[in-house]
């Protein structure tokens, strides 16, 4: 008996039709058919290889994590806008949209993702979340700082001492409606203290720390 099928070719690394000849369950012939396979079974077969980790897609990095957290953090924080959250359902369409009409590993994995990912909100949602849950935060003397969002609990700033001289209070997103964690950094980056509070980090924990701190980095400022 001779069959048609759709597969990814692991070694051509590229999605194939294939005729084949079988006695009841054993192949006993195959071979590449010279007929293009469906564009939609082929996105499925490459999303497949996406899920599972063994394509990856070069423009799918942290920033794009980062962008669909905020789409879920702000479907949780204000429902009132009505956004759908993005599932790992959503997630697998979505790729299968972004691998649609290529066949071979090598073009998928180049192909633009955010223009796809975009599409999941309006025009209106769009301009919401990069209102109410920003990438970064202008602060009290004008720095900008890179806000990290996750899954669970609140928004974090991370920033050096130095870049947050002549900040205080509380920061919140949204709004007011979503409180944000401070993580003081030392010069080399590495966390020192976090805080909902700076007014508080300057009074009781900055005496604490500038002494030893400014002997290890003697040629940064230290007011």
């Amino acid at each position: 008996m001779e069959t048609r099928g759709v597969v990814y070719d692991p070694q051509a690394k590229r999605v194939v039709a294939r005729k084949e000849k079988r006695f009841r369950d054993l192949v006993i012939e195959s071979k590449a058919s010279s007929e293009e396979a469906p564009l939609t079974e082929a996105a499925a077969l490459l999303t497949k290889e996406v899920v599972e980790g063994r394509l990856v897609l070069e423009a799918w990095d942290d920033s794009v994590e980062q962008w669909i957290i905020r789409v879920n953090r702000l479907a949780e924080w204000f429902p009132e806008l009505e956004v759908n959250p993005l599932t790992p359902a959503d997630r697998a369409t979505l790729i299968e949209q972004i691998c649609y009409g290529e066949y071979g590993a090598r073009a998928a994995k180049d192909k633009p993702v955010m223009p796809i990912l975009r599409e999941w909100l309006t025009a209106e949602q769009l301009a919401v979340l990069d209102d109410y849950l920003p990438e970064r935060l202008v602060m009290a003397n004008g720095r900008k700082s890179k806000i990290a969002y996750f899954a669970e609990g609140p928004p974090v700033l991370s920033a050096r001492i130095q870049e947050l001289y002549g900040v205080e209070g509380r920061f919140t997103l949204g709004h007011g409606r979503v409180p944000v964690k401070i993580e003081v950094l030392a010069p080399n980056h590495r966390p020192i203290q976090v805080t909902d509070d700076l007014t508080r980090f300057w009074a009781e924990m900055y005496p604490k720390v500038k002494a030893e701190l400014s002997r290890r980095y003697p040629r940064h400022e230290w007011r």
